[in-house]
Formats: structure tokens, C-alpha cells, sequence
């Protein structure tokens, strides 16, 4: 039975660049993240894991924030 893939990180805006995480196909072959930015691709081959962990923690804190302002925004008994 084959085993279910993780989720890929999404491509993420990072300032005016797209971040675009390393990705695996089915082989195991990988290819490494990269920056991109008006045509330019600057390719991340050390820290693309570095760097999806930290689009990864703003996305979650970004989350959290937007809930906890929706529930104090809410009238109470409601």
C-alpha cells in the first residue's frame, strides 16, 4: 500500500519575492528551494529548510492572531 506523501509547504510571498520550498518527486529526486523575484530565480541550496521553517512559523502565528482577534471581536453571549 503505498504511503500518502507529506503536504508540500505552499509558495509563499516573502516581501516582493516568492519563496518556493525545496520539492520531492515519487523517485526521491530533490530540487533544491529558490527566491523569485521579475524573472530572477536565486536558488536556496543550504537554507530552503531554514527558510520554509520560518515561513512556516509566521503563517502559524499569523493563524493564531487572526483567531484570537476574531474571538475577542465577538459580542459576548452571542
Amino acid at each position: 500500500m503505498p504511503t500518502r506523501a507529506p503536504d508540500r509547504d505552499p509558495v509563499c510571498r516573502l516581501g516582493k519575492w516568492f519563496f518556493v520550498p525545496d520539492r520531492a518527486n515519487v523517485a526521491g529526486d530533490v530540487r533544491a528551494g529558490y527566491l523569485y523575484c521579475n524573472g530572477e530565480r536565486v536558488v536556496l541550496q543550504h537554507c530552503s529548510r531554514l527558510l520554509a521553517d520560518f515561513a512556516r512559523t509566521i503563517r502559524r502565528l499569523e493563524y493564531e492572531f487572526s483567531v484570537r482577534c476574531t474571538t475577542e471581536q465577538r459580542p459576548a453571549g452571542g
